[in-house]
């Protein structure tokens, strides 16, 4: 180790542990606890040498004090007298810099290589092609396979949606979960199912979703059992490790990066599971869509104002079939502190605003309160005022699921859109999602005082936007 070989070494070991990263799916914390290691052996070590503790030994071949080897004195003629400690100092301060260095741009590289410059648009969409319907099923029962089938049945089969050949992309909701609470994450015997259902259509699915700040695909994959699923079905994918284009889309998004696979796939299917946020009250078949962006880092779409974006995914996007997975949903405080609630139900429409309209109302929500699906519902991508119907046994949670107040939703995406127009503050947001609310929502010291928390600060945020007074005030 020496000043002028470590920088470039701990460059190249920097662009390693990123492909190694990528190469093994290890978690970012993983990544970056083995660069901590990297630079601190590179640190000790080499202080170690300039302190002349040690010598520079390699048997046969060199002989050298430490510090004459730091500064490769025989070839430089620089000694450790000539230079002051300052300098030295600065030099091993920015280690980890070089590390880092090295990281980043193995990272920047794969990332401009998946990249295809050319900007495409709606007419490059294959699955728009493809007739559209706003019927709709309602099933309930204890068996998911059964009552999927029995919903796709009224809608006149999966070969109402899928011809033999054609490529179906299935967006589940992976990356938006919590492993441990079940009903935050689409359940594997629906998406089992349904794949089983293509591919008898003569169909070829794979199974999506993407990055997340708080949630890599791989990790929590496997973590929720997706990836052992995989191994004996379909194929499970990563939208951020596939191909990438520019999209030219309406509105606030303007052109932005999307995976190609949503250009190539013939049909798309969206399969959420029926659960609650606490910022736009639902998460369902429309906020399952704009999880199809491959970025890990999606604080720039909050500044935008996430009710626009959603709708305009969803506009450019429309899922041939959307199939929301209430088998097992997620009430109180979602996404990821949604408390399971045995709903037994499946929901499926041809319509995606039609899904989540019948959705919410099965909830307890007016679908016209939930911004997005309003936006979509006068945009006339959908009708939200849908009515429910009959044919499926009641449930006790018809109507009553414990829900976030919308107001308090609506209050924290503006605040969050304006703190996010300030420099830094992305960095903030994602730090801030990464390991308070994933991280408290898992650990298990935390786990169960998060939702707690989150309730409080509903309220809170509840009486700020409402005006009223809080308790006790």
């Amino acid at each position: 180790m020496s000043f002028l070989l470590d920088p470039p070494a701990l460059i190249l070991l920097g662009a390693a542990v990123f492909y190694l990263s990528k190469k093994t799916h290890m978690r970012k914390l993983w990544a970056f606890a083995v660069g901590v290691v990297i630079v601190t052996a590179f640190v000790v070590v080499s202080v170690l040498l300039y302190a002349d503790v040690i010598r520079w030994y390699i048997p046969f071949v060199i002989d050298m004090k430490g510090s004459e080897w730091m500064f490769h004195s025989n070839i430089t003629g620089i000694y450790k007298e000539d230079v002051h400690v300052f300098y030295v100092i600065v030099m091993f301060v920015l280690y980890p810099f070089w590390h880092c260095l090295g990281y980043r741009a193995a990272k920047y590289i794969s990332k401009r290589l998946q990249l295809d410059k050319t900007v495409y648009n709606s007419s490059h969409v294959k699955s728009l092609k493809k007739p559209r319907t706003d019927a709709f099923a309602i099933k309930r029962g204890p068996e998911p396979r059964k009552i999927l089938r029995e919903c796709l049945s009224e809608l006149g089969g999966i070969q109402n949606f899928v011809d033999r050949g054609d490529k179906v992309l299935v967006k589940v909701n992976i990356c938006g979960g919590n492993p441990g609470r079940p009903g935050s994450f689409t359940t594997i015997p629906i998406t089992d199912e349904l794949t089983k259902l293509i591919m008898e259509a003569g169909g070829n699915p794979i199974v999506v979703d993407a990055d997340m700040i708080w949630t890599e695909f791989w990790p929590v994959a496997t973590r929720e059992g997706y990836t052992a699923w995989a191994k004996h079905g379909p194929p499970l994918v990563n939208l951020s490790e596939t191909k990438l284009c520019y999209f030219a889309f309406d509105g606030v998004l303007q052109d932005r990066v999307i995976s190609k696979e949503m250009l190539n796939a013939d049909v798309i299917i969206s399969v959420p599971t029926m659960k609650t946020h606490f910022i736009s009250g639902v998460t369902m078949g429309m906020k399952n869509m704009y999880g199809t962006f491959p970025q890990i880092d999606k604080a720039v779409y909050h500044r935008l104002g996430i009710e626009e974006v959603i709708f305009e995914v969803n506009k450019a996007f429309p899922p041939n079939l959307t199939i929301i997975d209430g088998t097992i949903g997620g009430e109180a405080m979602g996404p990821l502190s949604a408390e399971p609630v045995n709903f037994q139900t499946v929901v499926a429409s041809g319509n995606v605003v039609v899904a989540d309209a019948l959705a919410c109302k099965l909830m307890g929500f007016n679908p016209l309160d939930i911004e997005h699906i309003k936006i979509a519902h006068n945009a006339g991508l959908g009708n939200a005022d849908v009515e429910l119907g009959g044919g499926f046994p009641p449930h006790e949670k018809d109507g009553c699921w414990v829900k976030p107040s919308i107001d308090a939703g609506k209050f924290y995406s503006e605040v969050i859109e304006t703190v996010l127009q300030y420099p830094m503050a992305e960095a903030f947001f994602n730090v801030l999602a990464d390991y308070m609310l994933y991280g408290t929502a898992t650990l298990p010291i935390f786990k169960d005082l998060t939702p707690e928390f989150l309730f409080i600060l509903n309220d809170i945020f509840d009486a700020l936007k409402s005006g009223r007074r809080l308790p006790g005030k």
